[in-house]
């Protein structure tokens, strides 16, 4: 099923994702460290545990320091959405995670999104004045 939905995807994705690793791997890896994996399946197994542990710490390391850092010094990349509403925020976030997803998973959440573009336009059309505010016809156990 093909993804109509006006949400655009954020800016970066949509290339293979094996090539364009996400917002927050781009930030903390390092031409050093793609270097210590590259070398990882060549090592002996007592040296590959070793190296990949070291790996690891250094990039919680820079993750913490990149969260340490407060709101406002952050990275631009991850306040991408800061301003945007929560529903474009949550359409972005679906668009980044579709990148990741098996064809069946894909074809979820185009529905998902797909659904929220034709709830938004309905939305639109019958937010005009000409209809009456139908909220106050629920009954006190929730039903209309």
């Amino acid at each position: 099923m093909e993804n109509r939905s006006g949400c655009d995807s954020p800016a970066g994705y949509g290339a293979d994702p094996a090539f364009d690793p996400p917002v927050l791997d781009a930030l903390i890896q390092s031409r050093d460290l793609k270097m210590l994996k590259s070398v990882v399946p060549y090592l002996d197994s007592s040296r590959q545990r070793m190296v990949s542990l070291a790996i690891r710490l250094i990039e919680l390391q820079k993750t913490l320091r990149l969260f340490e850092a407060g709101p406002g010094l952050q990275a631009a990349e991850l306040r991408i959405c800061e301003n945007n509403s929560p529903a474009e925020r949550a359409c972005r976030m679906l668009h980044a995670l579709r990148e990741y997803c098996q064809p069946a998973e894909q074809e979820s959440i185009d529905m998902f999104l797909n659904f929220f573009d034709m709830y938004s336009s309905c939305g639109s059309l019958f937010s005009d004045a000409s209809f009456p505010d139908m909220s106050g016809i629920r009954q006190p156990d929730g039903n209309f």
